[in-house]
């Protein structure tokens, strides 16, 4: 039977109890000290490292990530040395409140990192292949955008912000952000249920991907109307898109229709920000403007009008262009 302790005059003590004590509990606590201290939850070399890392995911056998104390976490790779993997590494972004006030559903030694690997399976969608006529699709999508009034009202709008009052603003890069993939194709539990709507109310396949295609015509006017107002005639302006899920398909089509594609597991895109860009975000399941507060002070952010504090960036079919 363990001896029961003493204080110094030899009087019993009670045992001291860790009821309540937690690793989520003392990390929660160092997170929201950091914090307050000024620590950046983001750093661009953390999402450029990471994203190299990715880019050998099938020869490594472990990634190195980054507690926002500095400190270093190793993750085992699954798919070292697998010769034909059906599973793709991702970054998952993890917001200051899932730090803080969530208790996330990883190891306690990852409590404090606000990005992790995660693994997409990629079976469906060798399975299904690309969608027909995508190129032919975007045109279409792209025409629809350019000659509608939300168009006219946005151009305006945009022109006013980058050389209203006499004050032209530089920018050099468009950089997006979850603009959607636009070969998408929808799961079979929605063609079962779309095949049993009454034949006026059916959906096409291709109503999946609309959000995307406008929100890529969109992207395009941006780039367009920042290349008028350079005073270099725009020849310096890029155009960069980052979006986890894009096929290789899209990836493609899109570098023929004058995007970068960046960031092919979701980081490196956010090292590509400063305070000359103009960043567009859409379909984002990560915290954009957190992650745009410690690393820049862009010209202007196009989002989504409607945010929540306690949640990622909400996800939209298609958003209404906000400019902030």
């Amino acid at each position: 039977m363990p001896e029961c302790p003493q204080d110094g005059s030899g009087q019993l003590l009670e045992p001291l109890l860790d009821y309540g004590c937690s690793h989520w509990k003392t990390s929660s606590q160092r997170a929201a000290d950091l914090y307050d201290s000024g620590v950046k939850l983001w750093r661009k070399e953390y999402f450029v490292g990471i994203e190299q890392q990715l880019a050998q995911s099938y020869t490594s056998e472990k990634f190195t990530v980054h507690r926002i104390d500095g400190s270093i976490v190793h993750i085992k790779n699954p798919m070292f040395g697998v010769q034909k993997p059906i599973w793709k590494p991702y970054i998952k972004l993890q917001e200051y409140w899932r730090l803080v006030r969530s208790k996330p559903d990883v190891s306690p030694e990852a409590y404090n990192c606000t990005y992790l690997v995660e693994w997409a399976n990629q079976t469906v969608r060798n399975y299904e292949g690309p969608m027909e006529d995508a190129r032919l699709l975007f045109e279409t999508s792209q025409q629809h955008w350019n000659t509608s009034a939300t168009c006219e009202v946005f151009k305006s709008q945009f022109r006013n912000l980058l050389s209203g009052n006499g004050n032209a603003k530089k920018v050099k890069k468009i950089v997006c952000f979850g603009l959607g993939d636009i070969n998408f194709k929808p799961l079979d539990s929605w063609r079962i249920k779309n095949s049993f709507k009454p034949e006026d109310e059916r959906e096409p396949e291709t109503s999946l991907v609309g959000g995307a295609l406008i929100h890529h015509a969109m992207a395009l006017t941006v780039a367009g109307i920042a290349r008028s107002c350079a005073k270099t005639g725009g020849t310096g302006v890029r155009l960069l898109t980052q979006d986890p899920g894009y096929s290789d398909e899209t990836r493609d089509m899109l570098r023929k229709i004058g995007f970068e594609v960046v960031g092919e597991h979701g980081a490196g895109g956010f090292a590509e920000l400063d305070d000359e860009s103009v960043v567009i975000s859409a379909f984002t399941a990560a915290p954009v403007k957190q992650i745009i507060a410690d690393l820049a002070r862009p010209v202007a952010i196009i989002c989504s009008g409607e945010t929540v504090a306690t949640a990622f960036d909400s996800l939209k079919y298609l958003f209404p262009p906000l400019l902030l």
